[in-house]
């Protein structure tokens, strides 16, 4: 017997030691900081300290993640991070989600960084409207004073001691990140004063005073509104725990902005400091100050001199919290890899006397205000201790659902996986299922009275979700695309990063005397298409039918009585028990379809049917917008929402939901006809949807096309978006695409970054391109202002009058932005066919670049900067006659 122990404890050294040097990279799975010994180490920084702080920024990838790590990984410090929106007017470098669908992404992708840093997320309601040179704007579109009382609740909520954000000012783009800091400043101030939203305060929150505000400096083109010391901190430390230094392990975290380009090699380990201008204090610190914590009480023995001048410190408090101290520091005097149950009797002590306190403190004479701080802080302790116990033990639980999108009414089973990896044994108190109301949960087998040292553990469960049981879905929604600011269908959910999910595991089990807790999210495990193993996703109910339309817009030209067009509307069946089904559209009057409706039936789970349906509009077309709404008619109820499965290797899925709704756009379009496109996909490209709805003829170029295939076949060749960036292939024959425009073909490029630009001798890609027929740079040039005057510096060009002529009003209702990363430098060859100017200060004067066409010996290259692959998407009228004329250009000449 004690053999087989030594043998599984040096089973768990090595398990623990393995992982430091093989992180897992699987959804959800926690990483190796988070569990075994190092789990407990870094648990045990925590519970010493009472610090807090909440770093503010405007959108994901504007946090600085070693400073988040060192704080909350190397120091224990409480860190969370409030991002003010979810990156939905970003673009997107994996995938062809766009808007909400890229939030949800970007959030993703947040919660996947917070594994490695440990901070908490929050987030406000501002919806992310695109770049912006203008804080006045910015607030103007999110509404500011709504954002502000959002910041507020955050504050009052979380209660940090420092504040850090973004810097205030600026004179360049980006002015989400001054409005967030400028913001920032103010919640600071508003949020210990209780006039200030005032309906928070009779919710039940406290006015809460943070002790300190700092915004960054040196970052994102901004700079401090006042002149002062910078307190540089150290972010480039080794820590032993990690097995890294804070940087390396904050640029780690940093590579899971995947969608946003970030690089996947983070440098070697270098000296890194992040520099800090302090714009307010309550306190008084020494200057120069050399912590954002300075002048500020932190430890735990202090906790008395956090409550305010309502009272002295009592002295029962400063007995019980010398006596917590100790427990500590014997805890962590007792910590030892390879035996880390040594620090479990010390925990378990400390734990009690944190329940005790909190009991004294609740009813002692200290004052509300003082009694209320005090708890705040102690249930935070008492968090702490039993996650910190829990790793003593090296118990861990595992909530595990056969199925991972179930349907309201259905059963499904659910293994609790319980390993007691330590060498103590463990009581079980109780072991419950917590599931929404009217939801019924049946053991399948005994939940064991304990858990011994060295066990593995297995309790089964039938759970049968109610008949009405809420779908899980995003609580976040933008119903007025006029206000960039979401409405919450549940408000209690308000700040969390995801929805409530509906089924969790609390086990309450016994470490000697004392009783502890911990608790987890049913999951479903998967097996990825990726190369990578396994993939997690939490349970999720879902709509016993799925209805998605293919496309979601179809245009229809209203100079051609006989359109028609054909989409595919397909119904995903997610119940378990064969059924019947009608599908329809609900059609506008005057408006049919070829079927009128269609019975299917759905034979088992995850069975898809796709049915195609021509929709015929009237033939007195007028033009305008219309809307068509694919629905399922099953078992007596009507389904008429889809959804979108986004499904990353380094996020876990989630289901985006959309009304299964048809955008029909009825206006005056032509194209050239017998035109023949090659077509070289780009980045999470929909342009080649919009060439299918303008009936062009295209191909989809492969590597071997452009090796040797006949390019003399198309007339006009177009590289999708930003597909320099991930076409090798485009990149190795491009001088093949070069001679064929020289020979008289079309060639279309459209908006690519800097990967268009060849590399300085300095490293940065800046250096004209070697892509393009005569010296050209892709510069910073952007119009964000989608109601800009657009000038025609040739109007006669056919680009704007063949086949059909572009006038204003195709200038009117884009979305978001003219275009971006305009070509900056370039030879008198090119020639510039539009001109825009942003209405505001910081990106004043003529923008040229959107639109350049370079004849090249008998043909022509052109450089489209202009959004046109935002546009279509969103059905604009004008973005669809102005790529038919770029289509056309061979037939015009």
């Amino acid at each position: 017997m004690r053999a087989s122990k030594k043998c599984f404890r040096l089973a768990i050294l090595v398990l623990s030691l393995t992982a430091l040097i093989m992180p897992s990279l699987s959804q959800l799975q926690p990483l190796h900081y988070d569990e075994g010994v190092t789990g407990l180490g870094l648990a045990l920084r925590k519970l010493s300290t009472t610090g807090s702080l909440l770093h503010i920024t405007a959108h994901s990838d504007d946090e600085d993640n070693p400073l988040l790590v060192m704080l909350s990984r190397g120091r224990g410090i409480r860190t969370g991070l409030l991002t003010l929106t979810r990156g939905e007017g970003g673009q997107n470098e994996i995938g062809p989600e766009l808007f909400e669908a890229l939030g949800l992404i970007r959030t993703g992708e947040l919660m996947a960084i917070h594994r490695y840093d440990g901070a908490e997320q929050f987030f406000s309601r501002a919806y992310e409207f695109g770049y912006s040179y203008s804080v006045e704007e910015t607030f103007e579109k999110w509404g500011k004073e709504e954002i502000l009382s959002d910041v507020v609740r955050i504050i009052r909520r979380y209660r940090p001691d420092v504040i850090v954000t973004l810097p205030r000012f600026g004179e360049g783009g980006g002015q989400h990140h001054q409005a967030s800091a400028q913001i920032a400043l103010e919640a600071y101030h508003a949020a210990g004063d209780p006039s200030r939203f005032p309906e928070q305060i009779q919710e039940g929150l406290r006015p809460w005073q943070a002790k300190k505000i700092y915004e960054r400096v040196g970052w994102g083109g901004g700079n401090p509104g006042t002149s002062g010391s910078v307190l540089s901190v150290d972010c480039g430390d080794y820590d032993p725990l990690l097995g890294a230094t804070y940087q390396t392990v904050g640029l780690m975290a940093r590579s899971m902005h995947r969608c946003q380009g970030m690089s996947q090699v983070p440098p070697l380990p270098r000296p890194y400091a992040s520099r800090w201008h302090l714009i307010d204090s309550k306190v008084s610190a020494t200057a120069p100050e050399s912590d954002l914590f300075d002048g500020i009480e932190t430890t735990l023995i202090s906790l008395g001199s956090r409550l305010g001048s309502q009272t002295e410190q009592p002295e029962f408090l400063k007995a019980e919290l010398d006596a917590i101290q100790k427990e500590i520091d014997q805890a962590v005097a007792a910590f030892n890899w390879s035996d880390p149950s040594q620090t479990g009797p010390h925990l378990a002590r400390g734990l009690a006397k944190v329940r005790s306190l909190r009991q004294q403190v609740g009813s002692s004479e200290i004052g509300e205000e003082a009694r209320y701080e005090a708890d705040f802080i102690l249930a935070q302790k008492e968090r702490q201790f039993q996650e910190a116990l829990r790793h003593a033990h090296q118990l861990k639980m595992q909530v595990i659902a056969a199925d991972g999108k179930i349907v309201p009414g259905q059963t499904f089973d659910l293994t609790v996986n319980l390993i007691n990896g330590g060498t103590s044994h463990l009581g079980v108190g109780e072991l419950s299922v917590q599931t929404p109301e009217g939801w019924s949960v049946k053991p399948t087998s005994q939940v064991p009275e304990s858990l011994p040292g060295g066990s593995i553990t297995e309790v089964t469960f039938v759970v049968s979700a109610a008949a009405n049981a809420s779908i899980t879905e995003r609580y976040w929604h933008r119903f007025d695309p006029a206000v960039d600011r979401y409405e919450l269908k549940d408000p209690e959910q308000f700040g969390q990063p995801w929805p409530d999910f509906p089924v969790r595991v609390r086990l309450h089990y016994r470490s000697g005397d004392v009783t502890a807790s911990t608790e987890e999210a049913a999951q479903h495990r998967y097996e990825g298409p990726w190369v990578g193993g396994e993939q997690r996703h939490e349970l999720m109910v879902v709509p016993k039918v799925s209805v998605t339309v293919d496309p979601a817009i179809c245009i229809f030209s209203t100079n051609d009585s006989a359109t028609e067009k054909e989409i595919k509307v397909s119904a995903l069946y997610r119940g378990n028990e064969p059924t019947s089904a009608r599908l329809s559209l609900e059609l506008p009057a005057g408006w049919r379809s070829e079927p009128p409706s269609t019975s299917l039936q759905f034979e088992q789970e995850d069975q898809s049917v796709t049915t195609t349906f021509r929709v015929i509009p009237p033939k007195d077309l007028r033009e305008g917008e219309y809307e068509i709404v694919a629905t399922a008619e099953v078992d007596g109820q009507t389904y008429r929402t889809g959804h979108q499965i986004i499904d990353y290797q380094h996020i876990p899925q989630r289901l985006h939901y959309e009304p299964s709704l048809l955008a029909a756009k009825a206006f005056d379009v032509r194209v050239a006809s017998g035109i023949k496109l090659g077509y070289i996909d780009g980045v999470g490209d929909q342009v080649p949807a919009a060439l299918t709805q303008l009936g062009v003829d295209y191909t989809f170029l492969s590597e071997e096309d452009l090796a040797s295939g006949d390019l003399d076949q198309f007339d006009v060749i177009m590289t999708g978006v930003r597909a320099y960036l991930n076409r090798q292939d485009l990149r190795d024959q491009n001088q093949r695409l070069l001679d064929w425009v020289r020979r008289g073909g079309v060639m279309i490029v459209q908006y690519n970054k800097y990967e268009l630009n060849a590399v300085s001798s300095s490293g940065r890609p800046s250096d004209p391109s070697p892509f393009t027929p005569f010296p050209l740079t892709i510069g910073y040039g952007r119009v964000t202002d989608e109601k800009a005057p657009v000038e025609l510096l040739e109007p006669e060009h056919p680009v704007f009058n063949v086949p059909n002529q572009i006038g204003p009003e195709d200038w009117a209702n884009w979305v978001q932005e003219r275009g971006l990363y305009f070509a900056g430098e370039k030879s008198p060859q090119y020639r510039d066919l539009i001109s825009m100017r942003d209405p505001f200060e910081y990106n004043a004067g003529e923008k040229l670049g959107s639109l350049v066409v370079a004849d090249y010996g008998e043909g022509q290259w052109i450089y489209l900067g202009l959004g046109l692959w935002r546009q279509l998407p969103a059905g604009v009228p004008g973005a669809y006659r102005l790529l038919a004329n770029l289509i056309s250009l061979p037939a015009a000449e």
